[in-house]
């Protein structure tokens, strides 16, 4: 088994292979080490429902979540993310991921927008880290995982008769070109959104896996659908987490208002992300933005009333990314932000269970785009 990229989705792709088969050779190529793949920026959190005896319920997610999309994502796809998810949470636990918890011991969740329930299970704002710490431990535990650090993967392999058998590789250390053989693959490679001038990705995370599985005749999907994110910071694009406003963080114009009460009164800074990003965009096409030293137009973050001890003690890493890429504690003044390109919701066409058009090539995490079709039907 192959596995191409070595962020959060390949890391669980390894470990579910290596637990279904410790006869089974597995290998991870990435084209950096592994935990420097782009899953460790993941910051606020991941939802799921766990408190059903609190009022959360897992229909409410499923319709969360496709209400968020507009009704245009795949529902059959949005309600098994919405049974699976919270298993991984406790799947994650008893491999050690230090979730924030409660007084009582429970796992602690915050608000994120475009929920109508605070199911976002964090640890500070650093949950990719921790997450991709976590199976990355993990990983180590099978000796059946090999990973390949530091090498490119430039195409798919096939047949000739639609069947996978392998991938190229370029070894970055020596220049070396190979080949990896295998009846069977997974491509997490990441998304597209590098490609936008402003974006939260990192520099390394550009879509190769994309590009590869086009080149091998594979189909790609809504790509025309792209996630902005409200709040990066300038001039980077650096994400400040929505588990800022989860914590209680305004949106500020130029006269100091919390415009999201003109259109979210109900959801305010809490409202899915493309509503508060098309609505950051109409104060400043209105004249109500700031500029930005680079000249850019801009709006404001404001966490100051959530006072030191919470900025610390839930988002140091926000403050710590402020300080050193805008020059501006949070914990004393708000931080200039706009919206930033996040996240691709297109990408390699596969049906529920991530398989592609390939026979033994299946896709996930942020490089897959899921839906429910027949191979048959294509």
């Amino acid at each position: 088994m192959l596995i191409v990229g070595a962020g959060l989705a390949g890391l669980r792709a390894a470990i579910s292979c290596a637990m279904r088969n410790e006869k089974l050779t597995i290998g991870v190529i990435s084209k950096v080490q592994v935990m420097r793949s782009h899953s460790v920026s993941a910051e606020g959190g991941t939802a799921a429902v766990l408190y059903s005896d609190e009022g959360d319920y897992i229909e409410s997610h499923i319709y969360d979540t496709i209400k968020g999309s507009d009704f245009l994502c795949d529902q059959d796809v949005a309600e098994k993310l919405a049974h699976e998810v919270p298993n991984e949470i406790y799947q994650l636990d008893r491999w050690g991921m230090p979730w924030f918890r409660r007084e009582d011991g429970r796992i602690d969740q915050r608000e994120f927008g475009g929920y109508s329930f605070p199911r976002v299970n964090y640890a500070q704002d650093k949950v990719g880290f921790y997450e991709m710490q976590t199976l990355y431990d993990t990983c180590l535990k099978y000796d059946n995982i090999h990973f390949y650090n530091e090498w490119f993967c430039t195409s798919i392999l096939d047949d000739g008769n639609n069947n996978f058998v392998g991938v190229t590789v370029i070894e970055m250390k020596s220049g070396n070109f190979m080949i990896f053989k295998s009846n069977s693959g997974i491509i997490a490679t990441g998304g597209a959104g590098r490609l936008y001038g402003f974006s939260t990705y990192a520099y390394s995370s550009t879509p190769d896996g994309l590009d590869m599985a086009y080149r091998s005749g594979l189909a790609l999907k809504d790509m025309e659908f792209v996630q902005f994110h409200p709040t990066g910071i300038l001039p980077s694009g650096i994400l400040i987490t929505e588990g800022a406003r989860g914590e209680g963080a305004y949106l500020i114009n130029n006269m100091g208002e919390r415009f999201m009460k003109n259109y979210a009164p109900e959801k305010l800074e809490l409202a899915p992300r493309d509503i508060v990003s098309r609505s950051m965009i109409k104060e400043i096409e209105n004249g109500r933005g700031f500029k930005h030293e680079t000249g850019v137009d801009c709006l404001k973050l404001d966490l100051t009333h959530l006072g030191k001890d919470r900025i610390n003690q839930r988002l140091s890493g926000i403050r710590e990314i402020g300080i050193k890429f805008s020059g501006v504690d949070i914990i004393n003044e708000p931080i200039e932000i706009r919206p930033v390109c996040h996240y691709m919701m297109g990408g390699i066409h596969t049906n529920i269970d991530g398989q592609t058009e390939m026979s033994g090539l299946w896709s996930a995490g942020e490089a897959a785009c899921k839906s429910t079709w027949s191979k048959f039907y294509l």
